[in-house]
């Protein structure tokens, strides 16, 4: 790995955490909007952040090198061993750096301590470059489904 990083397991009252993942979520979302994407516009709440470090495992991922935030994402194993992933966001401070890929190494890690056979994600359709990388790590399409405002790819890796 290029960087050193720590995948920090989030609890709703880590005020400074779920602030900067809060942080992490608009500046992506602001970035996004600059592309023409709305998906996440509106910015996602601290409280719904709260809630979701209540339910599933809200990571929040720091490099220890320049002891910064980088990224965040959450998971929770679905009742026929599956990982689910959700809210991968990189700051767009990090993008191109790897981050994302280093992130999905350790979802798979993650998903195979925890007897997952499978990895499945969502992401919005026009997100052509998220998509090839979550091809070139191994996710193959095995759907669609639509959300209140755009059309998703369902995405899935089998673990070995």
């Amino acid at each position: 790995m290029s960087k050193e990083l720590q995948f920090i397991f989030v609890k709703p009252e880590d005020t400074v955490y779920v602030n900067a993942i809060y942080r992490i979520l608009k500046r992506c979302g602001i970035a996004l909007l600059k592309k023409g994407y709305f998906h996440w516009i509106p910015f996602y709440s601290k409280q719904a952040i709260r809630r979701d470090c209540s339910g599933k495992c809200v990571v929040l991922v720091k490099d220890l090198v320049s002891d910064m935030y980088t990224s965040t994402f959450q998971m929770s194993q679905m009742e026929d061993e599956r990982l689910y992933l959700r809210k991968l966001a990189t700051d767009p401070l990090f993008e191109g750096q790897g981050i994302a890929k280093e992130n999905l190494v350790y979802v798979e890690a993650f998903a195979r301590d925890h007897h997952c056979s499978k990895i499945r994600l969502d992401v919005y359709i026009r997100s052509k470059k998220v998509i090839a990388l979550y091809e070139k790590v191994g996710f193959v399409v095995v759907g669609t489904k639509r959300s209140i405002r755009f059309k998703e790819l369902i995405m899935e890796k089998t673990i070995v």
